[in-house]
């Protein structure tokens, strides 16, 4: 994996990581700070400011600039983690894996809890989570079989991150075979999957069943890389999973102006990965992306309500636009820094040598 030729894939991180927090820090917070302010437990912002152009017209776009960071990390990880099955035993995939999410998020996680009971302090009101309820969350997947509603709103992703492992630790072997045919009735089997939930009561777990179309696409393109299938035989595959795309948001999903930007997002992510893909030889490392690509994964679970809690407080306290995106910026990126140096980097290196060395004490 750490061949020149993904090199792209890994800097792309960085730029999904920004992209998302750029949809945020300069949309979401604003033009939903209502529902923001809910979801944090706090009251709304008396005399709350809107956006100003030019960042209205981000605010007005911060689901396309969102849903194509997110539509990049499923492309990257879709052609990352076969390499990982290829070079791993399954119980060494599903610790490095488990090492590369829990620490972190359990980590990033805490830090946001404590900003929203900092926020709760800082308004008066009561903290509106139980400690059940926090805890629930620290499994990322243990959340929604125990009930509990989403408290930070990014870790939608990571559950879907998660199953994806699960399945590639049981299927890898065969996934990592696939053939054009295959791939066209993984597509098809993902979409109908995703339309049946988005018609039911599962509405949010179709879209992120219909994700699962990203994860396929990357492997598809490990497979090319590989010479597993050929360049014609990929296109078909490319070319399935967009119009699977396009007719799941266009014809299944809650018809809306937000659902057409989720889309073009998703389809924005897929042409600008396959640019990079093409040009992946003439990409080279870059130290500012490549140090935004090694914090991503703390930043993306971070940034989010750690970041609407000390700007809800900025302009609270009467400080404009700038000052509070900036805030928030320099402060989720240097607790992003801070969980990398200290948690993400131990965490990985033992699972790398720690474990390693374990067995050859065993073996010995």
């Amino acid at each position: 994996m750490t061949s020149e030729r993904i090199v792209f894939a890994h800097l792309l991180r960085g730029v999904g990581a920004v992209s998302v927090l750029i949809s945020h820090y300069v949309g979401i917070f604003w033009i939903a700070h209502p529902e923001i302010s809910a979801l944090m437990g706090v009251p709304v912002v008396p005399d709350f400011p809107s956006l100003d152009f030019p960042f209205s017209v981000i605010g007005d776009n911060c689901i396309i600039f969102g849903q194509f960071g997110v539509g990049v990390f499923f492309l990257v990880s879709g052609l990352v983690i076969p390499f990982s099955i290829e070079s791993a035993t399954r119980v060494d995939f599903l610790v490095r894996r488990a090492m590369r999410i829990y620490p972190v998020y359990i980590v990033g996680f805490s830090l946001v809890v404590l900003s929203l009971y900092a926020l709760a302090s800082y308004t008066g009101v009561p903290f509106k989570f139980s400690l059940a309820d926090i805890v629930a969350h620290f499994g990322v997947i243990t959340r929604g079989p125990l009930g509990v509603d989403r408290i930070d709103g990014i870790s939608w992703t990571l559950e879907v991150e998660i199953y994806f492992y699960l399945v590639m630790c049981v299927l890898g072997a065969y996934v990592l075979k696939f053939r054009v045919q295959q791939y066209i009735a993984a597509a098809v089997v993902i979409a109908i999957a995703a339309a049946l939930a988005m018609k039911s009561a599962g509405y949010l777990i179709g879209v992120q069943v219909g994700s699962g179309l990203l994860l396929l696409l990357g492997i598809a393109y490990y497979s090319v890389m590989k010479q597993r299938i050929g360049v014609k035989d990929f296109w078909i595959v490319q070319v399935v999973v967009i119009a699977l795309l396009m007719l799941l948001w266009l014809g299944f999903a809650r018809f809306s102006v937000y659902t057409m930007r989720w889309l073009g997002g998703y389809l924005l992510a897929v042409a600008v990965f396959h640019a990079c893909y093409v040009l992946r030889q003439k990409i080279t490392a870059n130290l500012l992306l490549s140090h935004l690509s090694d914090i991503s994964y703390p930043l993306y679970v971070v940034h989010a309500l750690f970041g609407y809690a000390i700007m809800y407080v900025f302009v609270d306290l009467g400080f404009g636009f700038g000052a509070a995106v900036a805030a928030a910026s320099v402060a989720a990126y240097a607790a992003a820094l801070l969980i990398h140096l200290l948690v993400e980097k131990p965490a990985m290196d033992w699972a790398k040598t720690g474990r390693r060395k374990d067995s050859l004490l065993r073996i010995g």
